[in-house]
């Protein structure tokens, strides 16, 4: 009955399942703690049969990387409709935050794109960055002020989830969203 069982897991393996398991493993015991062995075991297939999906555990984190900029594009796409200007903008920001808050444990893969050197997470990433660089052309900058500012509030998005998921801002006068909408606020208002 074993191998009837195991059998009918190796057919349903796919590099989602995979993917979606790793995420979750990562939450549970941390992104460094997750190998090949752990995900088979929750799998209950052989270590072996994963390689039949990614080369190794960096590939598992390339295509995991692609799978959350293409999940982040899709929400962005979806949450932007409609909006412009600042809106838009503190709609990027929130949207990006709370997905941030949702992935916090493979959040860091999102960034490792020149680490990584792989065209697939590179073209995965340059599209979240095309959706910035629109919104922030509907300010009338000029193409090096459009960099400037699609590179700082990259930076500030990224710098603020970085420290807020270090335990940082635990400032009691001012709770950490309340700040991170302010931050935003005063980015957009210096636009105008």
């Amino acid at each position: 009955m074993k191998d009837t069982e195991n059998s009918s897991q190796k057919r349903d393996l796919s590099k989602e399942k995979i993917i979606n398991l790793y995420i979750k493993l990562t939450h549970e015991i941390g992104l460094n703690k997750v190998s090949f062995p752990r995900i088979a075991e929750k799998l209950e297939v052989k270590t072996p049969s994963l390689y039949n999906h990614f080369k190794n555990l960096d590939d598992l984190k390339i295509q995991t990387a692609i799978y959350l900029h293409q999940e982040l594009n899709e929400l962005l796409m979806k949450e932007l409709v409609g909006k412009s200007k600042g809106e838009a903008l503190l709609q990027y920001a929130l949207t990006y935050r709370t997905f941030s808050k949702k992935f916090s444990s493979v959040y860091e893969l999102l960034n490792t794109i020149p680490l990584m050197q792989n065209t697939g997470l590179s073209e995965a990433g340059a599209k979240s960055n095309q959706v910035l660089t629109k919104l922030l052309t509907s300010f009338d900058l000029s193409e090096e002020k459009t960099i400037v500012k699609s590179r700082s509030f990259r930076s500030m998005l990224h710098g603020y989830i970085t420290l807020n998921q270090l335990g940082y801002f635990q400032n009691p006068r001012m709770d950490d969203d309340e700040s991170f909408n302010l931050m935003i606020e005063e980015f957009i208002s210096e636009m105008k």
